[in-house]
């Protein structure tokens, strides 16, 4: 019995040393991040440039795995179902994470399945129409849509995505009804609009070599402060709404991850994005620098979930589980 005892105190006497060693010691070999977009996108982009920077930071490769589809949510599904917690596989993640769970069946759940390692950008949504429209402002684009129920068409990047459903919140909160032209991604709206095929657009800021040249006016930024590339632009919240539908994007690990694993990850990331040559893809991207720690980021995308559940359902989109 005492050999035993003294067998058991052995192996856990080296089994702790061995635990502790491993997040000390943490990354030992290439971190894998998975990038939900294809190359050369503008988030993309910034994945990369912070992946470079980590890896000197860590003393290891952080090799930017694409893995676009399924709206953004393939890489971290990918992620959730095959990788270890150890810190060695991440998924850069956008706000889609805990909206097409909402609307079709998925393997994962975002906030069981996750381990929210930090939230460092937010990506802006303008509301565009043609310059020559006869809407001039957001007041006469909504009080036109108060008298004129569903006449007007707006177009978005597809059903279901952040753009489209921010828009139905809005008009929700507005009393006023529009009719939504889903498009296959943010690109063929911008003909679709100086066509005159849809009235206005929601997206990204695709459409900004527009409004600089003069073809297109922007009414509003659907953000929470005026973007400074548009000064003179109200904010939504600005326009009275008590919201705003910024997307943001920042990076996730698996379930169960080691807390000083996820605080060195945290840090790298941390310092990656606050380098000024990521800073500088933010200013040229016009994507906005917005920090959370992991579990304000998780908090910021369950706040999401919750507040466009109820437009969700009233669109029905909302898939029954």
């Amino acid at each position: 019995m005492r050999s035993v005892a003294r067998l058991s105190a052995l192996i856990i006497g080296l089994a702790l040393p061995l635990a502790d060693v491993s997040a000390e010691t943490y990354p030992s070999r290439p971190i894998t991040v998975f990038s939900p977009l294809g190359p050369g996108a503008p988030q993309d982009i910034i994945i990369r440039a912070m992946a470079d920077l980590m890896a000197k930071d860590l003393g290891q490769p952080v090799v930017v795995d694409n893995k676009p589809g399924a709206a953004l949510t393939l890489g971290p599904a990918t992620m959730a179902a095959k990788a270890k917690a150890d810190g060695y596989t991440l998924s850069a993640v956008v706000s889609t994470l805990v909206l097409v769970p909402q609307m079709q069946k998925v393997s994962f759940d975002p906030m069981k399945d996750f381990t929210y390692i930090i939230q460092v950008a937010g990506f802006p949504l303008g509301v565009t129409i043609k310059a020559d429209a006869p809407h001039k402002s957001w007041a006469d684009l909504i009080a036109y849509a108060k008298a004129n129920p569903s006449k007007l068409t707006y177009g978005s990047p597809g059903a279901g995505t952040n753009a489209h459903l921010g828009m139905e919140l809005i008009m929700k909160h507005a009393g006023a009804k529009m009719t939504h032209i889903p498009h296959q991604g943010p690109m063929p709206i911008i003909p679709a609009v100086l066509g005159g095929h849809v009235q206005l657009q929601v997206s990204g800021m695709e459409w900004k070599p527009h409004v600089e040249q003069g073809g297109m006016r922007l009414l509003a930024m659907l953000t929470a402060n005026r973007h400074p590339a548009f000064p003179d632009v109200p904010s939504i919240t600005e326009l009275g709404y008590p919201f705003d539908i910024e997307v943001p994007m920042g990076f996730a690990g698996p379930k169960g991850m080691d807390g000083a694993i996820v605080k060195r990850l945290h840090d790298a990331f941390k310092k990656a994005s606050d380098d000024p040559t990521v800073k500088a893809l933010y200013q040229k991207f016009d994507i906005d620098h917005r920090y959370a720690a992991g579990d304000d980021f998780q908090k910021n995308l369950d706040a999401i979930a919750q507040r466009m559940r109820p437009v969700i359902e009233e669109l029905g989109l909302l898939v029954r589980k």
